[in-house]
């Protein structure tokens, strides 16, 4: 898939990079340092909170047969005569083979996402990102962002999504983009509530449209993102985006032809349990292994991985028969180094196996069956799992260990529930098979505990209001268990989308004034 994968990357490389000089279809054009440079200076947009007209009824939007009849049906955002847009349109009009490979790459996600942007009254155009993120790759991998919207991993966890050894949830198409979808309208919420400043911050970072925002509210001036001012180079996407939408919208104007892509679904999801191989997967659907993995790049390796189950989309009509026989997966085992023996390494520019595995005073061949590679070519920002030291800082950062005695009806599941820790990383701490029982009595060790006694002494309403991180914590994780929403999570704790957590920190999970 790779091989059929790199021309249209190159195209998006190029399209990120084109500048004067670098493409001769568009040198006569000068880039401008900022984004407000333009021809005719837009009009404030009117961008409504619920872009689909009412007008429109459902069975109207699924009369359509192909998927691009609906989007235009309902498209709201206007374009203004930019000249920055404009050079993107030329662009990308010179390139229908693009487009060709476009609506292929996009046949099984598009009509999923159109429909739960209508589902959550979110501009249709927003499923347009993708076409300048990834071209619809869901397997695009960048030196940090992945996936069909190119999510960095920080912001990833955050909101939800899987990144382990073996599995990356940010090339999983319908994880992402529900993550996604959540990300953009916190962004939006926050942001004025303006859709043209909640997709440049998913492009620049929330932290540099927030600033704009505050400054232009300071001086007494609108806060839309026309009048923000953000220069060019920190919001390389949005004349991108805004091209395909004009594209999208009038393709016969700019002589280019968008292929049908059927507006019904064609993939169905289901779940797969942990550790089997894909393989019988396949087989129990009755498709090749190649499809199910080109469906769900998520998965980096031969088997999934040790743990909970996890999201599979298959074609719509085999899912009915792999559910059906989906008992007959034979679990495999997984190798992996216990939870605390290991860390993560990013692969630098110069780096090779045999550097890596001295630095860490390792084997080669250890690293290759760590990370279960193939070769040993690495690529720059890669990460690799490394075995690690007597004294990494991961050790010395946990607090003593406590023991739990098993009681009757007791199961990994429910005790690390009742801890507040990963129950897989509880069953690798005690060097426990996959499918081991318990038995009462038995004592097992608690990694990494959140509170010590000495700790416990607070209060009910500081113990309810405040929450102490742990390893392994995301935004997502603890919002859920505190039943909160994840923006009122960000908000009372001044946070940003992409912070990071580290353990022993302090978390708000109430309001100030709310009673206990």
């Amino acid at each position: 898939m790779l091989n059929k994968c790199f021309p249209l990357l190159v195209l998006l490389a190029l399209c990120s990079c084109a500048r004067p000089g670098s493409n001769p279809a568009t040198a006569v054009a000068t880039q401008t340092e900022s984004s407000q440079v333009s021809d005719q200076q837009p009009a404030q947009l009117d961008v409504p909170m619920s872009p689909l007209d009412p007008a429109i009824t459902q069975s109207e939007l699924s009369a359509y047969t192909d998927i691009w009849q609906r989007i235009r049906q309902q498209m709201h955002i206007q374009v203004p005569p930019r000249a920055d847009i404009r050079r993107e349109i030329a662009f990308f009009a010179s390139k229908q083979k693009f487009f060709n490979e476009v609506a292929n790459r996009a046949e099984p996600y598009l009509y999923l996402i159109v429909t739960e942007l209508e589902k959550r009254r979110m501009p249709v155009e927003l499923a347009l990102l993708p076409i300048v993120e990834s071209a619809y790759n869901p397997a695009a991998q960048g030196k940090g962002p992945a996936g069909l919207w190119q999510m960095v991993p920080q912001t990833a966890r955050n909101f939800g999504l899987k990144i382990q050894h073996g599995y990356d949830g940010r090339k999983d198409p319908m994880s992402s983009t529900l993550a996604v979808l959540d990300y953009l309208q916190h962004l939006h919420d926050n942001l004025g509530n303006d859709w043209l400043n909640a997709v440049a911050a998913y492009n620049t970072g929330e932290g540099r449209i927030m600033a704009a925002l505050e400054r232009n509210k300071a001086r007494g001036k609108p806060t839309d993102y026309w009048s923000l001012q953000i220069p060019g180079r920190y919001v390389q996407t949005m004349p991108k985006w805004l091209a395909m939408i004009s594209l999208v919208k009038n393709p016969a104007n700019y002589q280019i032809s968008l292929p049908p892509v059927a507006n019904r679904p064609v993939v169905g999801s289901t779940r797969i349990a942990g550790a089997v191989r894909l393989q019988q997967a396949a087989e129990l659907a009755g498709i090749p292994l190649n499809q199910l993995k080109k469906l769900n790049p998520g998965f980096a390796l031969t088997t999934t991985p040790e743990g909970k189950d996890f999201p599979l989309l298959l074609p719509l009509e085999t899912v009915e028969t792999f559910e059906k026989q989906q008992h007959l997966l034979k679990k495999v085992t997984v190798a992996a180094a216990p939870a605390d023996e290991k860390q993560r390494y990013k692969v630098k520019s110069g780096d090779s196996l045999g550097s890596i595995a001295a630095r860490y005073k390792t084997k080669v061949a250890s690293l290759r069956r760590l990370n279960q590679l193939k070769s040993d070519q690495l690529q720059t920002g890669q990460i690799l799992l490394v075995p690690a030291g007597k004294n990494t800082s991961a050790t010395v950062a946990r607090s003593q260990p406590q023991s739990y005695q098993v009681k009757a009806g007791d199961s990994l599941w429910t005790i690390a529930q009742k801890l507040r820790v990963d129950s897989e990383e509880l069953r690798i701490y005690n060097k426990l098979a996959a499918n081991a029982h318990l038995k009462p009595g038995q004592s097992l060790r608690v990694p990494g505990a959140s509170v010590s006694s000495t700790k416990v002494v607070t209060t009910t309403k500081q113990t309810k209001s405040v929450y102490t991180v742990k390893k392994g914590d995301s935004l997502d994780r603890i919002a859920k268990l505190h039943k909160i929403k994840l923006a009122d999570l960000l908000k009372w704790n001044q946070l940003q989308a992409d912070s990071k957590l580290k353990p022993g920190q302090q978390l708000r999970v109430a309001p100030v004034n709310r009673q206990s």
